[in-house]
Formats: structure tokens, sequence, C-alpha cells
């Protein structure tokens, strides 16, 4: 065998304990006489080194027999008296007495028992000088290596012992199965087994304990069974085995129903049995077990065994009664360097952090000291309360006492710096360690993904892959996933799915489910459904994330599905599937679905838990139902500002500002969310005095706004549009802001500007962002789009591709716009063609309206209409519209009635389509159809929308009907586009009177076109504001094409840029040009 082989080429320590004097001892200066008579022998045990005495009845040493000493040594090794025993050996020896067997196994026994490693390797000297051995002999020998720990000598001497042709007895066995077993043998054990199978000797209860004990010992628990129901006599010995055996292997079910057996068998517990049943306990985390266990310990006589109750402290704070660990502690009346670790392990083990600290300092009061346990669970105390001033002094004493080397404390070390934020003091402990095992390396692994820093823990990963003695567990995969989940890096998370792949082939519960999680945070929902699929078993996590991501990308149907599969497969919902559940029926205005939801949740007495009480408030609000969102608003027991700034959107969503402004006023607390929701409401509601009001209120009481303030104030000028409020804000904004930083603010800037007429101040706000996504890339692509730059558009579209941001279907919209109302046909078509081919977008309803209005403008009209009719979707009134436009252009009458008949019955309360159809008629000279339109209209109480124009000078604004004489500055308008009229007949001006809807004569067709209100409000620009300055009126309808005529006109008379805004696009006039080329 392997063991033997060894065995035999171990060297053997002779260590005399005499220096060559016959009769003198090494230890002290004492001789025993060499001619003393002696009776017999005894120690003197006050003295400090034992004597020999004389007794009565001498002899004369000369006559003394080796019977004399065997009776001696004997009584030595009786009473325990080894060193006298020892001079006896060295009387022997001067009187030149050589002991036959008898005698010499008691001098073996004498030394192999002392418990001295130095007498042992003496003991095993004199017992190869032996000429003959017993069995005694042998087995004294066994025996002396077996209490020692010297399990290879024992093993080795066994072997040796069947050599010598001794066969071992019922004494021998026990040491040699404990020896095998302790060197977990399993082979050595089954050998010695059969040799006691043919000694007849396996009914034996010392023998057959030792081999239940050895089986149980190598894990075959079953074989331990086996022999145990074959000793003839069970004890409480055996049955400790059996319990023990099935505890090594975890069976501990098992092995508590064994210990149960025991007693039902009347067995007495000892303290070995005890404190094993508590262990027990604490693994199947049975408190009720437990506590029988306690109470049996009660009426025994090991109740105050430091040893069990230990065990009991640990397992009651595994089971979670911190309480009961801490009244075992307080009633101990004796206490080890172990109870004062299990207690403060316990404190921690509870979460009691403050406690265990306040404990450990205790401890050092009683005497006793820190050691590598105790300061393992002081610093896991004050990671828990994130108490770095005491991990530090922790540290200190862990330096002290030579211990921050150490892989237990140094990697508790090394965890508490990185919890705590100083990965870099965890660095320098990680490197201070003289080994490294899983704990230490996923420590400071997640201390770099807790700080966010990508690559170095990727980087420490990779060391860890190359470390000895190591390997990456499910935790370091758990914490590297979390930092891609975090970051919403899918490519690094898929390099670290084959990397676990290669190294756990399949894998297990805790990274399949981390998988899902971080492909559904990072979008990827294809392979997080995929890896969802081939998990074996799923708990509440991996159906959360998932439902989460269906969520969280815009695919609620889905996450309600997952929701209900998740039911039907037995996994009760919690509330974070709640949640993502109720998110969803908010995503899809789906109340009927979210009521469902609400029925359960009131089921489970859930509506006051966490995000849920927000969520059904906000689901019932968003769809309209503001009487469930009250009641489920009244039915928060513990109102905060959150719930209530959620009630106020709420009110505003619907349009309920009075009641939002109520319920604002009543607020105790209020926070900035609060007064946003009011300014969003104003805003919403256009009330431009109450919102700028509001504002000013906010900055009076001091309310520190937001980004989110001003975006809303932002839209709102947007939508007024008024320019100079945006500029006042964007002077605000760069004041409190870094405006180029943010995202949000800046796209905010570049719209209200776009929208405002001012193009160029919105070009250089988007040239100063530092960060642009793709909503900050088509607010100025839009902008590029209303204002007719179409080769800007299209230079912007390829730097947009050029710097890697992806358009959207937002960005195509805006580009196929610009093409349709600048001519660019074949761009149009390519651009069309490639969303779909290339950027795999699917055509909204909106992208065929463009791709109808870009052919129809350029006179493709029976292209435009093949459009309408091959479209996979039902055209829309928009679409249709875009028809009706392109007839009226290009004054087709026949193809324009068509369209007109689809939107007639699609919107038929819309004017604007009546307007154009007559229109058309007009131009045509086909006054009785324009006549019959207007009948139409009048029977179904269709009334064309009046057309206002405005003009802001300064902070007002000031609005112009058709034919308007009420303003102030009334008799100077006038007075300039009179005279304005006269210039332009001067220069070949001659008044487009197409689309007059009348047969008027000539001189008040000019009348009539003076008075149209996009004049009157260029006309006050022109004697109200600053020369030079660019004047900017906005419509509510389409420009007239005479206005249009004339604002060229007037821009090159007066030498000013004008700007009008209609309710389709941006049209500069400069020097007699407009920006549209005429193509409008």
């Amino acid at each position: 065998m392997i063991i033997h082989s060894y065995v035999q080429s171990l060297p053997f320590k002779f260590i005399s304990p005499f220096n060559g004097n016959k009769g003198h001892c090494n230890q002290c200066s004492f001789s025993i006489p060499q001619k003393k008579k002696l009776r017999s022998l005894s120690v003197n045990v006050s003295s400090n080194c034992p004597t020999v005495n004389v007794l009565n009845d001498p002899i004369v040493p000369s006559k003394r027999l080796p019977s004399y000493y065997s009776k001696i040594i004997q009584e030595c090794i009786d009473s325990g008296s080894f060193e006298l025993g020892k001079r006896v050996h060295a009387q022997m020896l001067g009187e030149g007495i050589k002991p036959e067997t008898f005698l010499g196994t008691k001098i073996v026994m004498l030394y192999a028992r002392s418990g001295v490693l130095e007498d042992l390797y003496v003991a095993r000297k004199l017992f190869d000088e032996m000429h003959e051995r017993n069995s005694t002999t042998w087995n004294t020998m066994i025996l002396g290596y077996a209490k020692m720990g010297e399990h290879l000598q024992v093993v080795d001497l066994f072997f040796r012992m069947r050599e010598s042709g001794i066969f071992p007895d019922k004494f021998t066995f026990p040491s040699v199965v404990k020896a095998c077993a302790a060197l977990e043998d399993f082979d050595g054990v089954r050998q010695v087994h059969g040799l006691v199978f043919k000694t007849c000797l396996s009914g034996n209860l010392v023998v057959g304990c030792s081999l239940v004990d050895g089986y149980a010992r190598c894990g075959s628990i079953d074989d331990a069974v086996a022999i145990f129901e074959n000793i003839d006599e069970m004890n409480v010995i055996s049955c400790n085995a059996i319990v023990g055996g099935y505890v090594k292997v975890g069976r501990w079910e098992e092995a508590w129903s064994f210990f149960l057996k025991m007693q039902e068998l009347g067995l007495p517990p000892d303290h070995f049995t005890f404190a094993t049943a508590a262990r027990i306990c604490s693994s199947l985390r049975s408190l009720e077990g437990g506590k029988q266990v306690h109470a049996k310990l009660i009426i025994s006589d090991f109740a105050s065994d430091v040893f069990v109750c230990n065990s009991l402290i640990d397992m009651y704070a595994k089971c979670g009664d911190s309480e009961s660990s801490l009244q075992v502690f307080e009633l101990m009346t004796e206490r080890d360097q172990v109870t004062w670790n299990s207690m403060i392990s316990a404190q921690v083990q509870s979460g009691h952090f403050l406690e265990a600290l306040m404990l450990f300092q205790k401890m050092h009061t009683f005497g006793y000291k820190s050691d590598r346990y105790n300061l393992a669970s002081a610093l896991v105390a004050c990671t828990g309360l994130a108490y770095v001033e005491m991990g530090e002094e922790v540290h200190g004493s862990m330096v002290r006492n030579f211990l921050d080397y150490e892989i237990i404390t140094g990697s508790a070390l090394v965890d508490m710096y990185s919890k705590c934020g100083h990965v870099d003091k965890a660095r320098q402990a990680f490197e201070k360690l003289v080994e490294r095992n899983e704990v230490s390396w996923n420590a400071l692994i997640a201390g770099y993904v807790e700080e966010g820093e990508v690559q170095e823990a990727f980087k420490l990963y990779r060391e860890m892959e190359l470390a000895k003695n190591v390997e990456p567990d499910p935790f370091t995969f758990t914490s590297l996933l979390t930092l891609c989940a975090d970051q919403r890096n899918k490519d690094l998370g898929k390099q670290i799915h084959a990397h676990l792949i290669r190294i756990f082939g399949a894998t297990n519960i805790i990274l399949e489910t981390e998988l899902v999680h971080m492909y559904a945070k990072c979008g990827c929902l294809n392979d997080a459904q995929s890896v969802f699929d081939q998990m074996v078993e799923r708990n509440s996590y991996s159906w959360n994330s998932l439902i989460e991501g269906y969520e969280q990308n815009n695919q609620a149907e889905r996450a309600i599905e997952l929701f209900k599969c998740m039911q039907l497969e037995g996994t009760e919902p919690d509330c974070f599937s709640l949640a993502s559940a109720l998110s969803a029926c908010i995503n899809l205005s789906d109340a009927r679905k979210g009521k469902g939801i609400h029925g359960f949740i009131l089921r489970n007495a859930l509506e006051n838990q966490g995000v849920l009480r927000y969520l059904l408030v906000h689901m019932y609000a968003k769809n309209g139902n503001m009487n469930y969102a009250c009641k489920a608003y009244n039915c928060i027991s513990d109102m905060d500002v959150t719930i209530q700034n959620i009630m106020v959107s709420a009110f505003v969503g619907c349009d309920r500002i009075d009641e939002a402004w109520e319920l604002f006023n009543k607020m105790e607390e209020r926070n900035i969310v609060s007064w946003n929701a009011i300014l969003m409401g104003f805003a919403k509601n256009g009330l431009k005095a109450d919102i700028f009001a509001f504002f000013q209120r906010m900055q009076e009481e001091n309310v520190e706004f937001d980004s989110s303030t001003l975006v809303t104030l932002l839209d709102f000028c947007a939508s007024l549009p008024s320019l100079a409020q945006g500029e006042q804000l964007h002077t605000l904004a760069i004041k409190k802001f870094t405006v180029q930083d943010s995202v949000v603010l800046g796209t905010a800037l570049v719209d209200t500007y776009a929208k405002a007429g001012a193009i160029e101040k919105a070009r250089k706000t988007f040239d100063e962002m530092n960060d642009r996504n793709t909503i900050a890339w088509n607010a100025m692509i839009t902008g590029y789009s209303k204002h007719g730059h179409s080769e800007e558009v299209l230079l912007l579209f390829e730097q947009m591709h050029n710097e890697g941001i992806y358009p959207n279907d937002v960005t195509f919209l805006s580009v196929l716009s610009a093409c349709g109302h600048t001519g660019k046909v074949e761009e149009g078509l390519k651009i069309f063609i490639s969303m779909l081919e290339d950027h795999k977008i699917t055509a909204k309803v909106e992208h065929y309206t463009c791709m109808v209005d870009l052919l129809g403008r350029a006179g493709y009209l029976e292209d435009a209409k093949e459009v309408i009719a091959r479209m996979p979707l039902r055209a829309e009134a928009s679409t249709w519209g875009a028809l009706l436009g392109a007839c009226r252009i290009h004054h087709n009458a026949e193809l324009g009635q068509v369209a007109a008949d689809q939107l007639f019955a699609l919107d038929p309360q819309n004017p604007g389509h009546y307007v154009a159809l007559s229109n058309i008629y007009a131009v045509a000279g086909k006054w009785d159809m324009v006549e019959e339109i207007r009948n139409m209209m009048r029977i179904r109480g269709v009334t064309k929308d009046p057309g206002v124009s405005w003009i802001d000078i300064g902070n007002e604004t000031h609005k112009f009907y058709a034919g308007c004489q009420s303003h102030p500055n009334n008799k100077e308008i006038y007075v300039m586009l009179r005279h304005l009229t006269l210039r332009m007949k001067e220069l070949g001006y001659v008044p487009d009177t197409k689309f007059v809807l009348s047969n008027a004569k000539d001189l008040e067709d000019e009348e009539y076109f003076i008075q149209h209100s996009e004049r009157l409000a260029i006309a006050l620009g022109l004697i109200s504001l600053p020369k030079k300055s660019t004047i900017r009126v906005f419509k509510n309808l389409r420009i007239c094409g005479d206005c249009h005529t004339a604002a060229k006109f007037i821009s090159k008379i007066m030498h000013r840029r004008i700007i009008v805004r209609d309710n389709n696009r941006f049209h500069h006039f400069e020097n007699g040009v407009c920006s549209c080329g005429d193509y409008w």
C-alpha cells in the first residue's frame, strides 16, 4: 500500500531522558542512589521534581526481580506518574536489568501513554529493540500513535504486526479504523472490516462502534448503518457515530430522525449527542427542533456543558432567534473563547452589528483575547454598519496580532473596505494576504463592481483565472454580471457568459438567474428568454427579471403574458413582479388587466407595500379612471410626499388642474416634483400667465428648480412659440447648470429655438452639446426639416450615421418630410428603402404619408395614389390629406375629389379638407362646386377656422385676425401696408386671387389681401421692432399664396429678414426670396 511505503520512509528520532550517567535524571539534578535499600516507590507531588521515597521493608537491590519493577511501572502508569516511571526505568538501566517481553511491554506502555511526542519516540525505540513482542506490545504502540494523531504510523505498525504473525484483536482494530478514517482511507477501513469479520468480532460493541464511526467519517453512511444494525449491543457512542455520519454527508433529515430514534430506544444522550443535534437543527433551520433539544438538555447532566451551550448559541442564531442565543450565553456559568466567538458571530448573523461590536469590546474586559474568528466577525459587523473607523481599529488589532496576513481575517478585511467604498485600501489588504481564496478574490472584485470600475473588475477576474489553487465560483460571476447589468454592457456580459459556460458547463440556478437579469437589463430580450427557457428550475427573481425586462423595453403585452405564466407554473408573485405587471398595464393603458392585479394585491394585503401603492394610483390615473385612483389614494394609511405628488400629477394628466392645485396647497411637505407637477399642469392647459407667475413664486420661495423645471418651461415656450422667454430661460440654465453636459436640457433648448424660428441658435446650442443622443439629433434634424433646409437635414443625417448614432423612426420621418418639402424625390425614395431594408425599421402610417407627400408635391399624383393603395396599413386622414394637398398644388380636381371623399368619411368635422377642395374648384373656375361645398359645410355644421397670426414685441404677444381694426397701432399698420402695396406694384406685384373663394373685383381683392392676418402682423413688426432686426410671425393656418408673394417683396423693399411659421413649416424671406424656393 502507498501508506505503508510512505511510513517506511519516515525517520524516527530517539531522545534519551538520560545524559549518559547511569541513574542521573536529565531534567533535574536528582540522582538515584545505587545501593539504597528500597521496598516501594511513591510520588511526592508537592515538590517541584518528583522524588523517589523509601518505604518500609527494604529489599536488597541486587535481589529485585523484573516483576517488582513491572508492578512499580504499572502503578506509575495507572496514577499518571510518568516522570516517576521514567526514573524507575533509569534505575533499572543502572542496575543492568534487561526486561523480558512482559516488562518491556510495560516500559513501552509507560512512554507511549505519557502524551509527550518525544516520549513516543522513546517508546518506539524501545519497541524496535525488543527481541520478542506480544499482541499487547503491538497494541500499546499502536494506541500510543493513535492518541498522538500519528495516523500513518498506526497504519504502518498494523501491517507490520500482521507480517510478524501477531493477529490483531479487539483492542487493535478500533485504533486502526480510527486512523484510516482520519486519513479518509475508505479502502483501508474496508480491509480492516474484512479482518474483523474473519475474527468474528463484528458484533463486539467497541469494534463495531469503531467501524460505524470509520465508515461514517469516510462518508459511507449506509455501510455504517449496516454495521450498526449487526452490533450485539447499541450504546450512545455507536449512535453518535451514526448521527455524526449523517451530518458529515449532509443528510440532515435522516440525522434528525436517528437522533429521535435514540430517544425512543432510551439511550441517554451525552454532550456530543446534544451538540450534534443542535448543529442538525442549525442546518435545517428548525427552531422548533432546536427548542426540543434545549428542553432535553436542561433536564440532563450536560445543561452547563460549555461545548453544548456553544452549539446552542450557534443554533439559535442560525434559526433567527437571537434573543434565545443571548439568553443561553447569559445563563452560562462557565465560558471559553469559543463561547464569546459564537455569541459575537450570532449577533452578526442576526444583523445586530452594533451589539456584536459591543460584545467584542466586552470580551476583552473578561480577559479573552482577539483571535482570527472574533476579529473576522467584528469586521463583518463594521461592514454592516459601514463603520470604517471601527473597522480600521480592528485592522490595527489584526496587525498587532499578525493576523492581517491570514486568509480568514484578511478576506473579511478586504470585504469590509470594499463594501465601505475604500477599494484602494481593500486592494492593499488583498496584496498582503499570504494565501488567497475565492472569498478574498470575490470581495475585491465586488468592490470594483460597486465602484463601477469595469476594467479593473474584469482585469482582476483574469488574474484570478491564472492564480493557483483558486477558481472563479458562482459568486465571482454574480458580481461581474451585476456590473454588466448596471452599466448595460451587453458585450462584456456575453464574454462573461462564455467564460462561465467554459468553467461550469451547465450553469446553476444562481448564475442562470443573473444571466437572465443581465440580458434583460441590457435589452437583449432574446438572449434573456433563451437562458430562461433552458432553466430547469426557476425562482421568483428569474421571473421578475424577465418580466421587468419586457416591460422596460416597451413589450408590455409580453410582460403581462409572462406574469400569468409565472402563476400557472406555481410561482407566487411578489412585490417586484406585481410592480412590473402594473407598470405594463400603465404602458398599455389597460385598466381591466390592472384591476385583476389590484384584486390580487388586496387579497394578499399588499396595497400599502412599497411602490405598489404608487403604481395603483398611477395606473388608474393614466387610464383616466380618477374615481378608482382616488379610492386607491384614500386607502393608503401612511401618506407621504411621493404618493401626493403622484396624485397631483394624476389630476394634471386628466386636465383637472383645479383639483391638482387644491391638493398642492394642502400638502404639508412639498419637493421639486410637487412644484414641477403644477408647472406641467399650467403648461398643459396653456396658462401662460399662470405658468410664469408660478415659476416666479418658486424663485421667491427659494425653491431650487431643476433641469426638469426648465425643460417644462422651454417646451411651453416652444409651443407658443416665444423666443424671448426661451432666451431668458437659456440664461438661467447657463447660470445654474452646465448646459452642454445635459442632454435633456440641451435638446429642449434646440427644440425651443428651432420652433421659435431661431434655427441658427438651435444649431449653435446643438454643436455645443458634449453628449448627443438620438433624441437630440432628431430635434435638430426636425428643426431643419421644418425650416425647409433639406441640405442641412441630409448632411446631419449622414453625420449622425458616421458618429455611430442609430436613427429611429422619428429620424426618418423628419428626413423624408424634408425631402418632400424640397422636391428631392430620388433621395427620399432611397432613404425610405434604406429605412426598411438596412435599418429594419417598420414603416408607420406617418412614413407612408411622407411618401405620398413627396411624390404628390413633385407631380407624381398617380404614384402617390398607388402608395396609398398598396401600403400594408390602413390610410389615415393625414395620408389622404397629403394627396389632397398635392392635388391642390397641381390643380387635379378629379383626384382631389377622390381624396376629399375619403377625408369627409374619416374626419368630417375638419374644415381644412373642405377649404382645400374648394380652392381646387375655385382655381378651375367651378364656382358651382365651391358653392356646393359651402352648403355641405353648413349642413354638417362645419365652420372654417379663422386665421390668426401673432408676433412678439418685447414680452407681449400681439394677435391679429383677418380685417382686424382693434389694435392700438391700427392706423400706422394700414398706412404701412398701403405704402408697401404701392412699392410692391412698382416692382411688378400683382395680387394672387386664384385662391379667393368669391367673384370679387380686382381692387376689392387687393384690399382683401391687405387685411390678411399675417400681413397685419408683419406690418406691426416693421413699425415696432428695431431696424435690421428679424421679424418673426406665427400663423395657425397655412400661409396664403398672395401673402407669401407679398412677404418676398416686403423683405426686399424693407431690407428685412422675415420669418413666418404656418401650421406646416417655416418660411424665411430675405432679399425677395423664400427659403422654400416656392415649393410648398
